[in-house]
């Protein structure tokens, strides 16, 4: 963006893929970047960029630029802007970024002058937090310059990590060149591409910051071969670089890849504070920010003015594509939610829940589908005959996370679906969180005891149930504890109680209230019963640590047994092989009998956060103890321990009915902008199958069929379990608002089934769309 005019394209409005080309933003030797939008309501703008379509693009071509689109969808994080979609396959290869409407820092510097130091400091720490989530992700930048750095109020952007070399190979190694930029290249750059490493990328940096700094490169020089010369020879000029600059800039320049700082290290040395931090832009740049915004504003007005009398065409992609209907924009989240969130059963004791700024995924198209075939996610065999099929926020009946393979089939989507948006009913209080599907429904609870019905194809709503009557004081915190159903009720949990609840009508079946001073920990349906963990506190102590488990007849909720006290748990309850079982908060694992309650085993030394159960075996993790230990399901006997490498952080280990464990563990380097992994494990072997960055603040991790699902605070991604990073797909995290006042929408915990996914918000919404 050398110039924030834009000009509204002259003509009939023109497509590239599913979107609507604006303006010209820029050209190149090789390719075109337009200003564009999806033709749906809502859409974000983004930035389309295309190859020249008189250009020799062969096979090879085509190639590199698939892997590299495939490649750029694994980074993500705040100081990078998104690949969103890309097509090396059609006439005119293309792909799509978010548009960051700010100006260039090569545009910056050149109208505004050098930057202070404070801002260089601040740019320069985000811009190597940046480089450190690209390289988490096994990209490289390989053209790190000051063109390739957007500038917005909130802090700086890159763009084009990891195409450029798909964007200029064929052309430029043609001629025997390499890919990059003369004045921004690292030495090992320039004497191949095969030696390009993430130390490349931080010379580039050094070089951007002392641009940034001065208003020129290190290396600047009228004659090529005098740049290349200079830099092979470390003979940067830094006499301008501010003395306070100057050591860390030299530092990045050094000749010798290992002797440069890492990204994360060049971030602490630059500014150690709070990454958040407001960046102190000078008063000129921020003026040149609002430049930028007019001049969108101005030509989208334009747009809008001449669209009524151009008639549709398309570029590169043959007939236009129908509008895709889209999520409305929900309001703006609560401020002060930043903190993964808890699992359900985590805030159910009246705690009050911390909700997560999550990777809402309701961008439309893409919606993925998996090999036919598998059985429904949830309780197969265990619900009356005819019954619809249920699938709850577990996935699987084993609280595993595996939503069965009709979690990617398409053709399990409800009849009619598209993505969709709507409000709560004002009848639901917001003190209750968590849904499940009975089909044709989605069912979503409150805090009292009452639910939601709303057809899943289309969001319309039906019916609301009653609940519990409640006092100003009979909530205590938000219950993120999802509803169970055997097809044909539903089972409301409640700090008040339980309703058993027709899932056709909405009307209560039945409705146990707690006794005062008691409250829901846990609740579970297997085969006709209902089972709940019950505790009691006492007034003006602390909360007991002593817990009943109840069983109750799941069609009219009469009670078959309780436990005399038991310790109280943690976690969600398991049922299979005639036992429910049970995670001691102080330690230890019981199997009760799921006939009388009575104790059928005990393993007192283990040491489990939460259970999940697979095959005939009970798996226990811990957020204390790496690995994930495999306990007998008669004798709760100790197995083996697999994933000893990696210790598990919320929100835990899933693991498929194809036998691949996903562990999500925390990143021990607390300055890597990077904060988990995701890593997978042969069940049957114990081999570790790959190792990747997940993505920031982890809130969620599933398992569809051959899909691997996880979202954090940026964005949701999908991969096969194989782990090939051509099959990883990726989604920001919608936006409501637009510029730094805009706020993430706070999912709960999503239901999976045939490509997408349904879940409640914090905002008071209930929505549905692709699952990537």
């Amino acid at each position: 963006m050398e110039d924030p005019l834009l000009d509204p394209l002259p003509g009939p409005p023109r497509h590239i893929g599913p979107y609507r080309l604006l303006a010209l933003i820029g050209a190149g030797g090789m390719g075109e970047v337009y200003l564009a939008r999806e033709h749906r309501p809502g859409a974000p703008l983004v930035a389309v960029k295309t190859v020249r379509a008189d250009l020799d693009i062969d096979r090879e071509f085509r190639i590199r630029f698939r892997r590299e689109i495939a490649a750029a969808r694994a980074v993500s994080g705040p100081g990078t802007a998104a690949l969103l979609d890309g097509d090396a396959d059609t006439e005119v290869p293309w792909l799509a970024t978010e548009y960051v409407p700010g100006p260039a820092l090569a545009e910056t510097v050149a109208r505004c002058g050098p930057l202070p130091v404070p801002a260089v400091r601040a740019l320069g720490a985000r811009l190597a937090r940046a480089l450190a989530a690209v390289h988490a992700a096994h990209v490289l930048h390989r053209d790190l310059k000051p063109g390739n750095v957007l500038l917005t109020p909130g802090g700086p952007r890159l763009i084009d990590f990891g195409i450029a070399q798909a964007f200029e190979a064929t052309a430029l190694t043609a001629a025997g060149m390499v890919v990059g930029t003369p004045g921004f290249m690292a030495p090992e750059q320039i004497e191949g591409s095969h030696a390009v490493v993430p130390a490349s990328d931080v010379f580039a940096l050094g070089a951007v910051l002392c641009h940034a700094a001065t208003g020129r490169g290190p290396f600047d020089d009228p004659e090529l071969a005098s740049v290349i010369f200079r830099i092979t020879q470390g003979d940067a000029d830094l006499s301008a670089v501010p003395e306070a600059l100057r050591e860390t800039v030299a530092a990045c320049l050094r000749v010798a890849p290992e002797e440069r700082p890492g990204a994360a290290e060049l971030a602490r040395r630059l500014d150690p504070g709070p990454a958040d931090a407001p960046v102190p832009w000078p008063t000129e740049v921020l003026s040149l920010f609002a430049e930028h915004r007019e001049a969108v504003a101005r030509c989208e007005q334009d747009v809008a003015a001449r669209s009524f009398a151009a008639a549709d065409t398309a570029t590169g992609t043959g007939p236009t594509p129908p509008a895709t209907p889209s999520m409305p924009e929900a309001p703006p989240a609560p401020p002060g939610r930043g903190t993964p969130r808890r699992w359900p059963w985590l805030v159910a004791a009246a705690v009050v829940g911390a909700a997560v700024a999550v990777a809402a995924v309701v961008l439309p198209g893409g919606g993925g589908t998996g090999a036919d075939g598998g059985t429904s996610p949830g309780h197969e065999g265990s619900r009356p005959p005819g019954a619809s099929r249920v699938v709850t926020a577990y996935g699987s009946a084993d609280r595993s996370g595996e939503f069965g393979t009709v979690g990617t089939r398409a053709s399990a989507r409800p009849d009619g679906w598209k993505p969709w948006s709507v409000d709560r009913p004002a009848a639901l209080d917001d003190r209750g969180r968590g849904c499940v599907l009975v089909l044709p429904r989605l069912i979503c609870r409150d805090g009292k005891g009452a639910a939601a019905a709303f057809d899943a194809a289309s969001g319309r709503g039906g019916w609301t149930s009653r609940g519990f009557t409640a006092g100003p004081d009979d909530l205590q915190g938000i219950q993120e504890l999802p509803p169970e159903s055997d097809g044909t009720r539903v089972f409301v949990p409640s700090e008040l109680g339980v309703t058993g609840v027709d899932a056709a009508t909405g009307t209560v079946r039945w409705r146990h209230r707690l006794p005062r001073y008691t409250g829901l920990l846990a609740l579970a349906y297997a085969k006709g019963v209902v089972y709940t963990a019950e505790f009691a506190m006492t007034p003006g102590t602390r909360m007991s640590r002593s817990t009943v488990v109840r069983a109750r007849r799941a069609s009219d909720g009469n009670e078959l047994w309780r436990t005399a006290a038991l310790p109280k748990p943690q976690g969600p309850l398991l049922t299979g092989d005639g036992r429910v079982y049970l995670a001691a908060e102080g330690g230890g694992v019981l199997a009760l009998s799921t006939k009388d309650g009575s104790r059928a085993a005990s393993a007192p030394t283990a040491t489990c956060f939460a259970l999940l159960r697979h095959a005939s075996s009970v798996l226990c993790w811990d957020l204390e103890h790496p690995g994930v230990r495999e306990l007998d399901g008669r004798t709760l006997a100790a197995r083996r321990t697999v994933a000893a490498d990696a210790r598990p952080t919320l929100p835990g280990p899933v693991v498929g009915a194809d036998g691949v464990l996903v562990v999500p563990a925390g990143n021990e380097d607390a300055s890597d902008p990077v904060d988990h992994f995701l890593t997978a494990y042969d069940w049957r072997t114990g081999r570790r199958l790959w190792h990747y960055g997940a993505p920031q603040e982890t809130a969620g991790l599933a398992l569809a069929g051959k899909r691997v699902l996880s979202f954090g605070a940026y964005a949701l991604e999908g991969r096969n379990t194989s782990g090939d990073v051509d099959t990883l797909r990726r989604k920001d995290t919608p936006r409501t608002g637009s510029g730094t006042g805009a706020t993430a929408i706070h999912l709960g915990q999503p239901l999976y089934l045939g490509g997408a996914l349904f879940a409640d918000t914090d905002e008071g919404k209930v929505v549905s769309g692709y699952a990537p």
